[in-house]
Parts: C-alpha cells; structure tokens; sequence
C-alpha cells in the first residue's frame, strides 16, 4: 500500500496521505491479530519492522520533495537523520535480538525509566502512545500542514496536534539514542576483550 501511496506524488497529495495513513492503520491492525491467533514469526517480525521502516522513511522523504524551498534547515536536517536513525536502530535492535533470543521490545532490563515507560506493555501506556504517534505521524502532519490539505478551519488544531507529535518524536529519538549507544558499547566492549585462548606477549 506505501508502494501505491508513493506513485501518487508529488501531484496527488491528499491521496499520498490517506494511503499512508491506510497503510499505518492495517499495519497495526496486522500486528494485533497475528498476536491474537498466535501466527507471530521471526521473519514475519523482520518483515514486519522493514516494511515500517520504509514507510516512514517513504514519508520524510514525501515532506523532503514536496517542500522544496519552503523547507526550513531544521526540517531538511530531520528528513536525513530520523529516518538514518531509525534503521540503524533496527539494525541494533535485530542484531540484539538474535543474540540473546528475546524479542526485541523486551531488552531494555538496563534502559533509562523513560525508556523502559515507552515499552512497558507493548507501546499501550500513555507515553509509548505519545512515541508511536509521534514516529508514525509527525512527517505526515507536518506534509498535511504545508499542502493545507486539512483546510483553514482546523489548522491550528493541526498546529497543536504537530507540536505533540514533536514531543513524541523527541522520546522516541531518546530512546533510539539510547539503544545505538547500547549497541556501539557492546560491539566496543567486544573489541576490548581478547579472543579466547588468546595470550598477550610483552616484550
């Protein structure tokens, strides 16, 4: 479905927006019903992450192409780092995971409060709310905004709403800051320590 969304740029804009947030709403309603019958896989939460990944990498870079010079530094600057952010994380987060055999949203037994707050209970508390919706939707309200595709009658309802959305895409950044430098300490930490049997000679 983000594959149909993107052909819809950069003329049908308000379509791209539906589709993406069509897209969003199956994604989750995909996830909650493959829990629910128990038809979760490794793989399937591979593609699963990848397929999100590229969604909303697919989305910072509509709000990249469709702003052009409108676009502020700080804007342009945000449509390169969260979306490089965001995969190298979910390379920390897999490769994690893989190691130690839990799912990737159960390792955080050292993470900060703030961090362990966004995943307790699967994102379903009120912070993890505030973080998804920030990850999912601020690239879109902000695409929304520029275009006027809501209307002037709810622009500054939408306004409020991106400021949310920013707040919430800040803990997320925290908590993928927190992860990659989890994972850089540990590739480190392996770095530091000798191989098994190895022997250090002086002279």
């Amino acid at each position: 479905m983000a594959v149909c969304a993107a052909t819809c740029l950069p003329t049908h804009l308000w379509a791209f927006l539906q589709l993406m947030v069509l897209s969003m709403l199956t994604d989750m309603l995909d996830g909650i019903a493959a829990r629910k019958l128990n038809q979760c896989s490794r793989f399937g939460e591979m593609l699963d992450i990848v397929a999100d990944n590229a969604c909303r990498t697919l989305a910072w870079l509509a709000l990249f192409v469709v702003s052009g010079e409108k676009m502020s530094h700080l804007d342009a600057a945000l449509c390169v780092i969260i979306p490089t952010m965001e995969w190298v994380t979910m390379m920390a987060t897999q490769i994690a995971a893989f190691d130690n055999g839990k799912h990737w949203k159960n390792n955080n037994g050292n993470a900060p409060w703030l961090v362990k707050e966004i995943f307790r209970g699967g994102f379903w508390n009120p912070i993890g709310a505030l973080t998804i919706a920030g990850i999912f939707g601020l690239p879109l309200a902000k695409l929304a905004r520029l275009t006027g595709s809501i209307g002037p009658t709810f622009a500054p309802v939408l306004d409020w709403l991106i400021v949310l959305l920013y707040i919430g895409r800040a803990i997320g950044a925290r908590a993928e800051i927190w992860v990659i430098a989890s994972f850089l300490d540990k590739v480190l930490d392996g770095d530091r320590t000798p191989p098994q049997g190895f022997t250090h000679k002086t002279q």
